[in-house]
């Protein structure tokens, strides 16, 4: 397996079109993922997995440069997480449950027990919405389950959903 960087993508671009992008030079990825960051936002780069290197590099040479959705593409072979990364740690944090899901973009006016009242199916315990110095909501919240499964099964089933008239992003909560 061979890894692709792919970067100077819009922060629109999706998966599927990062995918479709390469199937069409028939260059058959067997992965292609926008990365996204904490916000929920692309970070304007994808990774794109090959099953055999070969195929990377020809991939690599066909579509560095290239025009893709109005910009410039640069494409390398992926040189995995930068020293300065927060992810280049392979250390677990010891505090990490697996309980504790962030959502992001919430309406200013939605308060914590809206918040818990819209996770309760699938068994929220709390919620908090994270306050500025000033008393305002900085637009997120985390949500507390009882066990890792309700917490994934919540982030599977709510993310990209609407609430509050605005579509949501939902993730575990790496720092809890």
């Amino acid at each position: 397996m061979t890894t692709l960087f792919v970067g100077n993508l819009k922060w629109e671009c999706t998966d599927d079109e990062l995918f479709s992008l390469f199937t069409g030079g028939s260059f058959i990825p067997t992965s292609a993922e926008v990365v996204m960051g904490r916000n929920g936002r692309s970070r304007g780069y994808g990774l794109v997995t090959f099953s055999d290197e070969a195929t990377a590099s020809a991939a690599q040479g066909a579509y560095n440069g290239q025009d893709f959705q109005g910009r410039n593409l640069i494409v390398h072979e992926d040189r995995g997480a930068t020293k300065g990364s927060k992810t280049a740690s392979t250390e677990v944090d010891p505090n990490f449950t697996g309980t504790s899901v962030f959502v992001n973009n919430l309406s200013w006016a939605t308060t914590d027990d809206e918040l818990k009242a819209y996770f309760n199916q699938f068994g929220s315990v709390s919620a908090k919405i994270a306050l500025r110095k000033d008393g305002k909501s900085r637009g997120w919240g985390t949500v507390q389950f009882s066990d890792p499964e309700q917490a994934m099964q919540a982030v599977e089933n709510m993310k990209g959903s609407d609430f509050g008239g605005r579509t949501i992003e939902c993730l575990i909560d790496k720092k809890a």
